[in-house]
């Protein structure tokens, strides 16, 4: 299992704990998904808002990104609103 915190180590302070809890999360939520390549989606999405000069919603942007990307690997459906249990 990669390091959360090595995983994320070229990311800015103020993202760190944001990213390293993303990545517990998918982990968790995508077990059947190899840990690299949580962390390679995670990664990858979040370079992508490398410039971006307003960064209070990368962290949001990087997980709703990675989860469905990581939804359609290991072939999830999700439910639409109305069918989801409560």
């Amino acid at each position: 299992m990669t390091d959360d915190a090595e995983a994320v180590s070229q990311v800015p302070d103020a993202e760190d704990g944001a990213l390293i809890e993303i990545l517990s999360v998918l982990r968790q939520h995508f077990p059947e998904v190899d840990d690299a390549t949580v962390v390679d989606y995670v990664n990858g999405i979040h370079k992508r808002y490398a410039a971006a000069p307003v960064r209070d919603f990368v962290p949001l942007l990087v997980e709703r990104e990675a989860r469905a990307a990581l939804t359609r690997l290991a072939g999830e459906t999700v439910p639409a609103p109305d069918q989801r249990a409560e």
